[in-house]
């Protein structure tokens, strides 16, 4: 009688941990387990009934060998909500020890190309973080700040290293709804998720830089379509600047016709002259 191949359970916890996905997809491979008799965390085809974890799957095999790339991929496709991910991952690690080694390269293949959109996808979410998070200063305190960012994906372990180089020299911390960090100067500390109000309301360095936006903002080159694609609205409620944008987007064609009557002016010396 046909026997069906034994199903196991797996879980990454937390589900953006590249150790902790790669030491189960490890098991996986070297117990022969495969990618259709997993069933991982958040897989829509999960059944109900109960499976062996995959951690207890003895092994049965050298671990296989899988290119570097492979783990640069996974770092980034682990920090998108995708249910799929691990799954996604697995099947890539499984097809190349099966022999399959150079599949990252097969751009058309259709689970590299979905892992390199979920890749891409957190790549913009990164770079909007960088972007767009802004600290207030915690009252009471002296050089201590905290910023409130609200990310599509969990990409706060992957960023938090950037601003701990960026912003050294301060105490800060930045709260999200699903992890925080904070920087005490010499290390970084995550924790759970927090609420916009556990963040400080805007301080008094907020209206100096509303009024240096605004002595920036140049009318001639605005682009309102290409703004908001480098600068999406969900974004906006939460940084100072933008409460100007409609008045300054609203006036830009007065302000480019004004400059472009303005009777022209000598470069006036900015450099002092020796004495």
């Amino acid at each position: 009688m046909f026997e069906a191949p034994l199903r196991h359970r797996a879980r990454v916890e937390p589900g953006w941990d590249l150790d902790a996905w790669r030491s189960l997809a490890r098991t996986g491979l070297c117990a022969g387990i495969a990618p259709e008799d997993i069933d991982w965390d958040g897989d829509a085809q999960a059944t109900l009934l109960p499976a062996p974890d995959l951690v207890d799957a003895p092994e049965t095999r050298p671990p296989p060998q899988v290119p570097t790339a492979l783990f640069e991929l996974a770092g980034a496709v682990l920090c998108h909500r995708d249910a799929q991910r691990h799954a996604l991952l697995y099947r890539l690690a499984w097809r190349i020890a099966q022999g399959e080694k150079h599949l990252l390269a097969r751009v058309t293949d259709p689970d590299v190309r979905r892992a390199q959109e979920l890749a891409k996808a957190v790549g913009r979410d990164t770079h909007k973080m960088k972007a767009f998070v802004r600290f207030r200063e915690v009252p009471g305190e002296t050089d201590a700040f905290i910023a409130w960012f609200e990310p599509t994906h969990h990409i706060v372990d992957r960023v938090a290293p950037f601003f701990a180089r960026r912003f050294a020299g301060m105490r800060w911390a930045i709260l999200t709804p699903y992890r925080s960090v904070a920087w005490d100067g010499s290390a970084l500390a995550f924790g759970p998720g927090a609420t916009r109000d556990d963040a400080p309301p805007d301080d008094a360095r907020e209206d100096l830089w509303r009024t240096y936006y605004a002595h920036i903002f140049n009318p001639a080159r605005l682009n309102p379509r290409m703004m908001r694609q480098e600068m999406p609205q969900k974004y906006w409620k939460h940084l100072p600047e933008t409460q100007l944008l409609p008045e300054l987007i609203r006036t830009a064609g007065t302000r480019v016709r004004e400059m472009q009557e303005r009777e022209a002016q000598p470069p006036r010396r900015r450099i002092p002259g020796k004495p």
